[in-house]
């Protein structure tokens, strides 16, 4: 008994069941991927990746809703545990690139450029916008060359683009398309410049959970159940 009570002991990951992982998101509605229901609760599928990660993991996930900005800050000064939806490729360079510690992928995300009708031209890769003002979320990594115009979040950049107070803005594929779709905003959509393999950033001061959340999420994609999860939000109805 002693000897089994004792491997139990050991083979259960280092951190304990039902500790809280604080997990920063973007406080402003980035749907499908996030936003607050009517019940002020977060939806979409990144809280609801959270939450079945978290489930499994025996961990309960506290929402920290900020800016991109705070966000990063607030990693880097340890008052968050995780990010959600963040793509290491273009994360190498940013200011708390030492702290990170970056989760098995869950999620490909497409990035396009949005403009306005009028533009007699149309925009499809990064270098093309070499040297003009471009409408961006603050504290999201972007080439040195372009003139950027920082934004607090994607539905902003949509906004703008649409009324013709920025000619060009970079966001994400499935939030350009879900702004024009329900906000009825005029702009064109390019093709896919860049596509990202998604991640959870966890601060490396929970390292302890890095495996335990790889081996969950590696479970789950087996399962089908990630994949069904995102479905749910973006394969539309049959």
């Amino acid at each position: 008994m002693i000897t089994l009570f004792t491997f139990i002991f050991f083979v259960i990951p280092v951190a304990s069941y039902g500790e809280t992982l604080r997990v920063g998101v973007p406080s402003t509605d980035q749907a499908p991927f996030i936003w607050r229901d009517q019940k002020n609760q977060f939806a979409g599928i990144y809280p609801d990746i959270v939450r079945l990660i978290g489930k499994r993991m025996g961990m309960d996930m506290h929402f920290v809703p900020l800016s991109q900005a705070r966000l990063v800050k607030h990693f880097s000064i340890g008052e968050i545990d995780l990010e959600v939806g963040v793509s290491p490729r273009r994360q190498l360079r940013d200011s708390v690139a030492d702290l990170s510690l970056f989760s098995e992928p869950f999620l490909t995300v497409n990035e396009v450029i949005i403009y306005r009708p009028a533009l007699s031209f149309p925009v499809f890769i990064l270098k093309d916008l070499a040297g003009k003002r471009i409408a961006t979320v603050r504290g999201a990594a972007v080439p040195d060359y372009i003139k950027r115009d920082d934004l607090s979040n994607e539905l902003q950049i949509a906004q703008r683009v649409h009324r013709g107070w920025n000619d060009i803005g970079l966001m994400k594929e499935a939030l350009a398309i879900h702004y024009q779709r329900t906000l009825k905003l005029n702009y064109q959509i390019s093709l896919p410049y860049e596509s990202n393999p998604v991640s959870f950033r966890l601060h490396r001061d929970q390292i302890d959970w890095l495996e335990v959340m790889n081996n969950t999420i590696r479970d789950l994609k087996d399962e089908g159940a990630i994949e069904e999860l995102i479905c749910k939000y973006l394969c539309g109805k049959n």
